[in-house]
């Protein structure tokens, strides 16, 4: 569309014929005549603006008939002009995404010295550290780039540590700004472009809280066909603390549990919740037992769910900020149903909904066959895989199971399977000089096929309440392939993951290698008894020593 005589607005006849234009001519058809999406009809960004797209830069983002010969991702266009809305429109791979020549969005953000987008990559989670074809990495391009000032640098630096604050960030772009303008310039010009740093902050790379003098209209805005934002402003918020949030499962429970929090006014609520869902009285089954009862798959899982939430109360109230920015959760188990409640992706009554139902439907299950399970300590994973398979071989039934459920920390593990297969495989244990080799008071034999049955009634209730579910407010890693599902994901991605869990085995040292490869310094044990923080022992001595228990 052509620009009227100011050279600033444009003509609201887009059937205008000018000069230079392709569209209109006789000959042609008129731009009206097609369907296009109201936006089509809208000018290219304003020439006088200061960002200029050469055809070169034009080529390799649309294709010029090679389809991104490149590899860009919109990423790559983000941190190129430091646009900071685009970046937040990336998906997690798009964030990462290598070029044709291995470079990552992060190198752009160098080789532009875009710090503040670096900034926001490394607060999305975002590949930061890998090296492109050449073997250069981002923190290496720094030193390579001859275009970058030396206070470019240190900010980029800072980003790339997820140092750079506010003020930093605007000093950054500011400082981008004014070297990007043209040299000799008039000195009138020079102060207005100076008065305009917020403006132009705003308009080109999506930062800073500039409001136009005079708004447009709503009825105006309707009227000339301007584009309406559909993106919710999204509120700034401090980036996560390394710290992971670790809920136990069935086995830390003991009778007299959460007798000295009951009465705290979040608890009590959750208390009397579980109650009315539940049907029964779980403070007096927490104070009294008995023991067999507690233990009891039925109304034990339950009672460790709430028992972790009421953990998470106690330690709001000393560490608040540990509580509200975690880099992750994860729990054993039954505790992965807390951790993922704890991030936010479940409402406490629904969540306790399907624990309530997987508890009892794992039961069932376990009343089957006769089921068994047994620790191992003190052998390693392929001799305990080999005796899974003698014992399971030396069972006569049909259905003979016998394998690894649990993997705990290094050389130990929980091993489930048939009754006659489990106590097989403890003979075995012993007589190849395990540590450990003893059967486990549990109902049934948990993260095997056995639980099949189980996990069929399970799934429909996940799929049904997945229609409830929101993207995760932090990190979770998940008991059946120990990996991270992002903060802000899909449920639908992690939805399979739930499903699997009761009959897949639980690798729980493996989750917990990740995590410390991810960057998590501090952990905290949110629930009854320390049985985490002893296999964090196990695991790695410094995580261990960094462990706080906040039991109940």
């Amino acid at each position: 569309m052509p620009y009227l005589e100011d050279g600033e607005t444009w003509s609201a006849d887009i059937n205008v014929a000018e000069e230079g234009m392709a569209e209109n001519r006789p000959g042609h058809k008129r731009f009206s005549a097609y369907k296009l999406p109201a936006w089509a009809k809208h000018p290219l960004t304003h020439p006088f603006n200061g960002v200029i797209v050469t055809a070169k830069d034009y080529m390799y983002t649309a294709g010029d008939g090679f389809v991104n010969p490149l590899g860009w991702s919109i990423a790559h266009v983000a941190c190129k002009y430091g646009d900071v809305p685009m970046l937040e429109m990336c998906t997690a791979e798009e964030l990462s995404r290598p070029s044709s020549m291995g470079d990552r969005p992060a190198h752009y953000a160098v080789m532009y010295g875009t710090s503040w987008c670096l900034q926001k990559l490394v607060e999305l989670g975002a590949d930061t550290v890998s090296a492109n074809n050449a073997g250069d990495t981002p923190e290496h391009k720094i030193w390579k780039m001859k275009e970058l000032h030396g206070q470019e640098q240190e900010w980029i630096f800072m980003a790339l540590k997820g140092e750079l604050n506010e003020k930093n960030s605007v000093k950054a772009q500011e400082y981008n700004l004014v070297k990007r303008r043209a040299m000799g310039n008039d000195a009138v010009v020079t102060e207005r472009l100076d008065k305009d740093l917020l403006k132009q902050r705003k308009y080109l790379f999506g930062t800073g809280d500039y409001e136009p003098p005079f708004p447009v209209p709503q009825e105006l805005r309707q009227r000339l066909d301007l584009p309406l934002s559909k993106v919710e402003k999204l509120v700034k918020k401090e980036p996560p603390l390394p710290v992971a949030l670790l809920f136990p499962g069935q086995g830390s429970q003991y009778v007299g549990m959460l007798k000295d929090v009951m009465d705290r006014p979040a608890i009590k609520q959750y208390l009397d919740k579980a109650e009315s869902i539940l049907g029964w009285d779980v403070r007096e089954i927490c104070l009294k037992g008995p023991e067999e009862k507690l233990n009891d798959t039925k109304y034990c899982q339950p009672i460790m769910f709430l028992a972790g939430l009421a953990a998470v109360e106690v330690l709001r109230e000393t560490k608040p900020e540990v509580v509200d920015r975690p880099f992750c959760t994860a729990g054993l188990s039954l505790g992965e149903y807390t951790a993922i409640i704890a991030a936010g992706v479940l409402p406490f009554e629904e969540g306790l909904k399907l624990v309530q139902l997987r508890a009892e439907a794992m039961q069932d299950a376990a009343t089957r066959v006769p089921q068994a399970m047994c620790s191992v300590a003190g052998l390693d994973r392929a001799k305990v895989d080999q005796l899974c398979l003698e014992a399971k071989a030396a069972d006569p039934s049909p259905d003979a199971q016998c394998q690894v459920a649990n993997f705990l920390f290094p050389s130990g593990f929980t091993c489930a399977g048939t009754k006659v297969a489990v106590d097989e495989l403890c003979k075995r244990a012993t007589a190849a000089k395990a540590l450990q080799a003893r059967l486990i008071k549990t109902s049934g034999a948990f993260h095997t096929p056995l639980m099949a049955p189980a996990q069929e009634q399970l799934s429909r209730a996940i799929d049904a309440a997945s229609q409830k579910m929101s993207p995760p407010r932090c990190g979770i890693y998940f008991n059946v392939n120990g990996k991270r599902v992002k903060e802000g994901s899909d449920p639908a991605t992690f939805v399979e993951l739930m499903k699997l869990q009761l009959t897949n085995e639980v690798l729980w040292e493996p989750t917990i290698r990740a995590m410390i490869m991810d960057g998590v310094k501090d952990f905290y044990e949110v629930g009854p008894l320390k049985q985490l923080k002893s296999m964090l022992k196990r695991i790695d001595a410094d995580a261990f020593k960094r462990t706080e228990n906040v039991s109940v």
